[in-house]
Parts: C-alpha cells; sequence; structure tokens
C-alpha cells in the first residue's frame, strides 16, 4: 500500500513538473517557413522524457497543437509505446458530445471540431462544451445604446484582474476622455492576433462566443462599429464606437458629462493619500 501511494506522489510530481516547465520554457526564434512544425516537433520532444512516467492522456492535456493545422492530441501507439501526438482525425465517434466553437458552431462532439478544422486548414478554437449558448431574447435599441457603456466596464474589470488592489478605484465614469480611450485601445491591441491593425468578423465572434455567449447585444453593436461595412473593424471605429458612444449614452441617461466634478470629485478626494 505504501508503495501503490509513494508511486501515485511520484507520478502527480512529475506531471507537476512538467506542467511548470511547459509553462515557462521559451520557443526558439525560428524563420516563418515551418515555424508551426518546429514548435510542434519542440513541444513533443519536450514531453518525450515523461513517456511511461505519466499517463500520456494527462500528457495529452499539456501538448499543445501547432501542426498539422487544426489538429488535437490523441494516444497513439508507436513501438508499442502509447504516446501523446496531434493528429487530424480521419473518422469520428457516433456518440453525441456537442461543443461550441468560437466562432459560434455547434459540433456533435469535439473530433468532428477538429476534422473541420483539418479539412480547411484553420485553427477553430474550442469555446464551451455543450452547444453554443444562444440568447432568444431581441436586443432593444436602449438596451444597444447602453451596450459600450458596459463593454468598456467589463474591460476596465479585466483590465484591473490580477494588479495590486487599489481602494476607492475610480469607476468608468469618472475616468478621464484619455483613460477610457487608452483602455479601449489596449483590448483592440489584444484581440488583434495578426496584428494588422483591424478586426475582423472573425476576431469579434471569438470575442462574441467565449467570452459573452449570452450577450445578445454583442452581434449587432459590432456590426455598427463597422461604419464603411468592410466587413473590418479599425482602431479609429473601435474607439469612436466605445468610447464616444458610451459618452452619449451616459450624458443621455444621466444629463451628466463622464468625469464630471458633480459625479467624481469626492472619490478623487478619498483617492489621494
Amino acid at each position: 500500500m505504501r508503495d501503490r501511494v509513494s508511486s501515485l506522489m511520484d507520478a502527480s510530481t512529475i506531471y507537476l513538473m512538467v506542467t511548470l516547465t511547459l509553462s515557462v520554457l521559451p520557443l526558439p526564434q525560428t524563420a516563418l517557413g515551418g515555424r508551426a512544425q518546429r514548435k510542434q516537433r519542440q513541444a513533443e520532444e519536450t514531453l518525450r522524457p515523461y513517456f511511461g512516467r505519466v499517463e500520456p492522456e494527462k500528457l495529452c492535456e499539456l501538448l499543445k497543437c501547432h501542426s498539422p493545422v487544426g489538429s488535437w492530441c490523441q494516444v497513439v501507439s508507436e513501438n508499442g509505446i502509447p504516446q501523446p501526438k496531434c493528429v487530424c482525425p480521419q473518422s469520428c465517434p457516433r456518440q453525441r458530445e456537442p461543443v461550441c466553437s468560437v466562432l459560434g458552431k455547434t459540433y456533435g462532439n469535439e473530433c468532428l471540431l477538429h476534422k473541420e478544422a483539418c479539412r480547411k486548414r484553420r485553427r477553430i478554437g474550442l469555446a464551451h462544451m455543450g452547444a453554443c449558448l444562444v440568447s432568444k431574447s431581441e436586443c432593444t435599441e436602449e438596451e444597444l445604446g447602453q451596450f459600450p457603456f458596459r463593454l468598456l466596464d467589463w474591460f476596465l474589470l479585466l483590465n484591473r484582474m490580477g494588479k495590486s488592489y487599489v481602494p476607492a478605484a475610480l469607476p468608468q465614469s469618472c475616468l478621464s476622455y484619455a483613460q477610457r480611450t487608452q483602455l479601449a485601445q489596449e483590448r483592440f491591441s489584444l484581440l488583434d492576433k495578426n496584428k494588422d491593425g483591424k478586426l475582423s468578423r472573425r476576431d469579434l465572434k471569438k470575442l462574441q462566443y467565449k467570452r459573452m455567449p449570452m450577450e445578445h447585444c454583442a452581434e449587432p453593436f459590432f456590426k455598427s462599429c463597422d461604419r464603411n461595412k468592410n466587413r473590418k473593424v479599425t482602431l479609429k471605429e473601435w474607439t469612436n464606437c466605445l468610447v464616444d458612444r458610451s459618452e452619449d449614452w451616459f450624458y443621455h441617461f444621466m444629463s451628466v458629462k463622464m468625469g464630471s466634478p458633480k459625479l467624481c470629485i469626492k472619490g478623487r478626494q478619498e483617492k489621494q493619500p
């Protein structure tokens, strides 16, 4: 019994060590061509010393698939040794275990998601288990007007999470125009994965279905930000949409401008030492 407990503890310790190793391991600087393949080889080689010492299913949880594009990790047998490997599924089981992609499409199971991703040769991220959540409520004109203020408020909360606690932190309504613009620009930079200075419908769908699937005003709001209808949202369009429209709504609702001393002078005084 003691040997079994010791063995389990050793396996858990090794698994933790692998997790920490992968989280801090730097990726080599490589040329654009073959970068995904090189990343994949390095990721697999990093796990190789743990084959036979850690359950392959556990190692699969740690292996991020870069190549083939759209693949997922499965346990395969090579030379009689079960090991994790990124593969494209050729066939999928029939059992229904629905999953939702970050693009808002429901698949019968995760295998089918990766099968389509491999066929299209593009990465399709998993948003959550279960069918995609779709709000049945319609976004009213009043709700759509308020949405940019709520969205910017959420971005402010995300920005403060993980940082040192600041007593009496100012609410969004007390931030300056420059501070709110900076907040919108920082979030734009995080969403713009390919750094082309534009948010595509795909980028915005990922935000919607992965972070706020039940937000019924998200889609009409993002569409309204695309002023020239080219299916892209530029930084200027994004800032105008979020910052200027949230200000317009707030003034209409409160009859006071955001950052007004009437609202914020007390909070600023409390913040001062």
